[in-house]
């Protein structure tokens, strides 16, 4: 029989006759629970034939006749199964074996279709901290392989929140950052923070776990990106693991989940992401995950995840003003022991139109200049290092009609449907949007820019171009969707 997850140290010790009872009694309970739940059909053929097994007393080992009813029962009833071991108080954690199996190949796997799951190599294995007792049955060319995954919440201590300049352009998100930091699963869960890149995101996620760490020494922090949570269930269900990747993501108590965008198209990832977030989200564990897209936005992800990113608080993180930029050089400058005149910062500031990091990368070339070169830093210093890098977006080559073209496909639109004088919402709204955009973006007059749009008169401009700034402080997916088309406008300019 193979044992998809082996046991460790003495977990598999003798059990005495009142365990396997109780074991017994409680997989009873749960049948009979879903007995109730599922159709009579998919009962008898998929969880009758299942037998049960104490471990310990904490864990029961479900035993399924074949490779199909396992990937059966875990691809369509663990939610079920999830469901009534809370509904019924069990104190329980579920482990699987399957009868007269051999070690999974990769032939196997490949027929999951998961994620093109047998074209992605697995992850060398990580042996940190608690994982070390996996590392001493981790042998080149043995059938036993390390589980890889690591228990450390790889956290980065220098980002707190004493080390993160507060301005008005992310004080929402750093307020709601520390409330949830305070009072973890109890206000804002799931809380979700969304803006551009470059603009904090990251440092506020390791911020709150930090904090929490700092105030609860023992609890369980769990930080990682969206595409190694992809990588480490692959990895897991190429090497029969899933029960391991399943227990590290759904015992945390608190999650922090970068860039979750990047699971878009990812049925697989998006599937084994829905079930951990509700297991933390009923165990009122806090979940706070990033984006550089509005929940709304997100191509090609299912309607329940998406609903769930909006169960809590959506929080946005805006681009920094000149003064919070000022704010942000001095202090970093001051980490660096380098004393930064503010007539220089603001120069950096000023001519740096990209996002912090941009404004980082200014202000490290302009410190290495003068420490190789001798040189003190001046705003004379600074003009001759970042001639080349610094560029004033009101300089920018961008047209009328490539605005129109990017909003339209933004939207999915024609560019004749913006000039058009159709009044539906579907289509003024953009039409507003790139009004305001070719107002802002070129140097054109509102009489110009109203000739480019079908003709039409400079107050409808103007009006457009005022509600579009109005809107935009208030509605956070009109926001959002003007930060994803200047996103697009910059790369282009």
């Amino acid at each position: 029989m193979q044992n998809i997850f082996p046991s460790h140290g003495n977990e598999m010790k003798a059990r005495a006759p009142s365990l396997e009872a109780a074991s017994s009694d409680s997989w009873v309970r749960i049948k009979e629970t879903l007995r109730q739940m599922l159709s009579a059909d998919d009962f008898a053929r998929w969880i009758d034939p299942l037998k049960s097994k104490a471990v310990s007393e904490s864990e029961i080992v479900i035993t399924f006749p074949d490779m199909a009813a396992y990937q059966k029962v875990l691809g369509s009833f663990m939610d079920q199964l999830d469901f009534c071991k809370a509904t019924l108080g069990l104190p329980f954690l579920f482990r699987f074996e399957i009868e007269g199996a051999e070690t999974t190949d990769s032939e196997t796997l490949e027929h999951l279709d998961f994620d093109s799951l047998a074209d992605i190599a697995p992850p060398p294995p990580v042996f940190v901290g608690s994982d070390a007792d996996y590392a001493e049955e981790y042998k080149e060319g043995s059938n036993t392989v390390a589980r890889a995954l690591t228990l450390q919440s790889q956290l980065n201590l220098e980002y707190t929140f004493e080390t993160f300049v507060n301005g008005p352009s992310n004080q929402f998100a750093h307020a709601s950052c520390l409330a949830v930091a305070d009072a973890p699963g109890q206000t804002y869960n799931p809380l979700f923070l969304y803006g551009g890149t470059g603009l904090g995101k990251t440092h506020l996620l390791h911020a709150v776990g930090n904090k929490v760490l700092k105030s609860k020494h023992n609890a369980v922090i769990t930080y990682i990106t969206s595409e190694r949570f992809m990588n480490e269930m692959i990895y897991c269900l190429r090497f029969n693991k899933m029960w391991d990747f399943r227990r590290k993501y759904r015992n945390c108590d608190v999650l922090l989940v970068d860039d979750i965008q990047f699971i878009s198209g990812k049925e697989r990832t998006q599937e084994e992401f829905f079930h951990t977030f509700n297991a933390l989200y009923e165990a009122k564990k806090q979940i706070v995950v990033t984006s550089d897209i509005f929940p709304q936005d997100i191509p090609d992800i299912e309607d329940r995840l998406r609903n769930r990113f909006q169960w809590g608080l959506i929080a946005d993180i805006q681009a920094p003003d000149i003064e919070h930029r000022v704010a942000i050089l001095m202090n970093k400058a001051e980490k660096q022991g380098v004393i930064l005149h503010p007539d220089v910062a603001s120069y950096i500031a000023t001519h740096a139109k990209g996002n912090i990091r941009v404004l980082e990368g200014a202000l490290r070339r302009v410190i290495a200049f003068a420490a190789l070169q001798g040189r003190p830093i001046n705003t004379q210093l600074a003009a001759e290092i970042l001639q080349d890098i610094l560029v004033d977006k009101n300089e920018s080559s961008l047209s009328i009609e490539a605005i129109q073209k990017i909003v339209a496909e933004h939207f999915k639109l024609k560019v004749s449907d913006l000039k058009s004088k159709k009044r539906q919402r579907a289509l003024s709204v953009p039409r507003q949007i790139a009004m305001f955009l070719c107002r802002v973006r070129t140097q054109s007059s509102f009489p110009e820019i109203g000739t480019y749009f079908g003709g039409k008169d400079h107050t409808t401009v103007m009006h457009a171009v005022k509600k579009i700034e109005k809107d935009r402080k208030k509605d956070l997916e009109l926001r959002s969707q003007l930060e994803a088309i200047e996103r697009k406008l910059d790369q282009i300019s």
